[in-house]
């Protein structure tokens, strides 16, 4: 039995550079940079105030969600693209930044200027509610060998970035962390080092991929591939394609797209409201809606396209006015009954037609839309030995167990909440 696409209305936001430490640290931080070329470039105007999250940020980002429910009953769920390393700043020192490989911190630690008070323990508070997923966008966003030869050559705008602990100029600007021309190697090193640090991190696989800045080619897909990681985001906005909106275009017809393996999520819609509240234009309010329902009656996903800089932004008022068009663009999904998946959701439901997420563990959201009451199995979590069973509407005839390490679940079609208990 084949889940009906077309009815489900599915939405999954899609956000990128959680974690990140760019733009800028502080104010600071831009008033010394303003006038560098990347950042009075076009993509400068627009993000060079950007800068990373905070706890604040993280909270009514949250909060918000936590208003919001879908046709579901639950609320959506922001997969936030995290990237988990960050230049250790003090250990690049000039002039000759005389380092065999990049030195790094790895998330919650952040550079000096970049330090959040209670960001890590938000973010963790929205897992447990359910309302935030990471995936992963990287190690640390950065063409590493470019940056480092811009520094070593005395390349003026990439010294005075690296003094204001920012990675951003020319040089960053014209290449990404996983780009053909960063050496194999060291992509290679760099996406094993994501994978375990992610890992650490969240205390899982990452379940899906999204190449910063969209700069990868089909050896980096197939390295992911090898190391378990093959859902992939972005493929159709990947760089460097002739014709790109013909090939986003035939891109968007092969829902569900796979390549041996491999899944790719449908090409995202991008929403981008940049501190309008009431986000105009082709990346705004309405032209996500229009695009939201041709996807879905194309029998696909909605995938939405948000970046952190609308949310995490060094004026206050940038932020609040990207949440208030968030709000209103989740309230007209929610209006026509849209419910909110993550990516792994999407592909776990086009391979069987019910899926499970984790909910910052404290249980799983368990959706259902195959054959009522068939055994669905699953592991349970290391010293889980049982399990409660949750509903918005009540099935009597509803069971779960743990046994073996193993859930077993004989529900009627829906979504349920499976909570954890512990011997």
């Amino acid at each position: 039995m084949n889940l009906d696409w077309h009815r489900l209305r599915a939405v999954v936001l899609e956000s990128d550079d959680w974690g990140l430490c760019a733009w800028v640290p502080d104010d600071r931080a831009h008033r010394a940079l303003a006038n560098l070329p990347a950042f009075r470039s076009t993509p400068g105007l627009r993000y060079g105030r950007s800068t990373l999250e905070s706890a604040a940020d993280v909270t009514a980002l949250a909060e918000l969600l936590l208003e919001i429910r879908g046709g579901d009953g639950f609320p959506p769920v922001w997969q936030a693209n995290t990237i988990v390393a960050n230049p250790d700043y003090d250990k690049l020192e000039p002039p000759l930044f005389a380092v065999d490989t990049l030195p790094l911190l790895h998330v919650p630690t952040f550079p000096s200027r970049w330090e959040r008070p209670g960001m890590w323990d938000a973010v963790r508070k929205a897992e447990g509610d359910g309302v935030w997923w990471a995936e992963l966008h990287g190690l640390h966003h950065l063409p590493e060998t470019t940056w480092l030869g811009a520094l070593r050559r005395g390349q003026d705008d990439a010294r005075k970035a690296h003094a204001q602990q920012s990675p951003i100029g020319a040089a960053v600007e014209s290449s990404g962390e996983y780009d053909a021309a960063e050496p194999r190697e060291l992509r290679a090193r760099n996406l094993r080092s994501a994978i375990l640090a992610f890992r650490e991190l969240f205390g899982r696989m990452p379940t899906s991929f999204c190449p910063p800045d969209y700069r990868f080619d089909d050896w980096l897909e197939h390295e992911a591939e090898s190391l378990g990681l093959s859902t992939l985001q972005g493929k159709a906005e990947q760089a460097g394609h002739a014709l790109a909106p013909l090939r986003r275009r035939w891109l968007g017809m092969q829902f569900p797209h796979r390549d041996g393996m491999r899944f790719y999520l449908p090409p995202r819609i991008a929403f981008e409201p940049g501190g309008d509240s009431k986000a105009p234009g082709p990346r705004g309010l309405d032209a996500a809606v229009r695009k939201a329902r041709e996807a879905w009656q194309q029998g696909q996903p909605a995938v939405v396209s948000t970046h952190r800089m609308n949310y995490a932004h060094l004026d206050s008022p940038w932020s609040e006015s990207s949440r208030v068009a968030l709000r209103t663009l989740l309230e007209r999904f929610a209006r026509e009954g849209a419910v909110f998946l993550t990516d792994a959701e999407v592909r776990q439901l086009v391979e069987r037609n019910w899926s499970v997420r984790e909910l910052g563990g404290r249980g799983v959201l368990l959706r259902h839309y195959g054959v009522p009451r068939e055994d669905l199995r699953f592991a349970a979590p290391e010293g889980v030995t049982g399990a409660l069973l949750r509903a918005p509407l009540a099935d009597a005839k509803a069971e779960v167990a743990v046994e073996h390490g193993q859930v077993l679940a004989r529900v009627n079609v829906g979504e349920y909440v499976i909570e954890w208990t512990h011997a």
